[in-house]
């Protein structure tokens, strides 16, 4: 007979398993998709504005990480936002356009994590009320809409009462599903990246692929192309994890 051993079925029930690389790509494809169609955005609006959430927090962390000023940022109703951040900045014109880079890079990377921390039990629920904290925290030193700062604390709230309460398949399923929300953000409006702005609150402001073209060189629509690029290989890295994750448990 063998040995039952009850920390092992635990650990089995919040592994991956053989549908997980299904759902996951599944909805990153759907949610891609939907957010580019006509009133795609109104009908994934709750994935809208945390998607929105996430670009701009990049934009301002990677800022005060370069040696700046990350002042507040504005979270618009309408799913716009911007991040207000001022100083000089560590490796000058470079650093600027890392800044713009990481609004719509950096998501991705922490969407990367995200996934390969739900393999690990205890990580899981850790880092769900870690980044529940976080986002009440960004609310109340950053967000500056009330808007933004209501959505930004009940998610923050809503996140770290799961990471605590919650049952550990449950908390896996939910680091998995930010995870892929993280990852498929940039992709909320992809006509901005091949754009050179867009309007925001009535104002005209350069796109983010606009901002590296002209600190480094080449065009915007280059750095677009090259942005989805990243996206997608760590979207692929990413499967890739959760496809032999599953192997090992057949």
């Amino acid at each position: 007979a063998m040995d039952y051993n009850p920390n092992t079925a635990i650990e089995k029930s919040v592994t991956f398993n053989k549908y997980s690389i299904y759902w996951l790509a599944s909805f990153a494809v759907i949610t891609a998709i939907v957010w580019n169609v006509p009133f795609g955005l109104l009908v994934l609006y709750p994935f809208t504005i945390l998607g929105t959430w996430f670009h701009e927090m990049a934009h301002g962390l990677t800022a005060l990480i370069l040696g700046g000023s990350f002042h507040y940022l504005q979270m618009n109703a309408d799913g716009s936002g911007v991040a207000y951040f001022s100083g000089n900045l560590f490796l000058g014109g470079f650093g600027m356009a890392m800044v713009a880079l990481a609004g719509p890079i950096g998501p991705s990377i922490a969407g990367t994590l995200f996934i390969v921390a739900s393999a690990n039990r205890k990580m899981t629920g850790a880092l769900l009320t870690v980044l529940g904290l976080f986002m009440i925290a960004s609310a109340i030193i950053w967000v500056r809409s009330p808007f933004g700062v209501i959505f930004v604390i009940a998610f923050g709230l809503l996140l770290t009462f799961i990471g605590a309460k919650a049952k550990l398949g449950f908390k896996q399923a939910v680091l998995q599903f930010l995870g892929v929300q993280a990852m498929v953000s940039v992709y909320q409006s992809i006509g901005y990246l091949f754009s050179s702005g867009a309007e925001i609150n009535g104002n005209v402001m350069q796109s983010d692929t606009e901002v590296v073209a002209q600190y480094l060189f080449l065009p915007y629509w280059f750095w677009a192309i090259l942005i989805l690029a990243i996206s997608l290989y760590l979207f692929y890295l990413s499967m890739k994890f959760v496809y032999l994750k599953s192997k090992e448990e057949e």
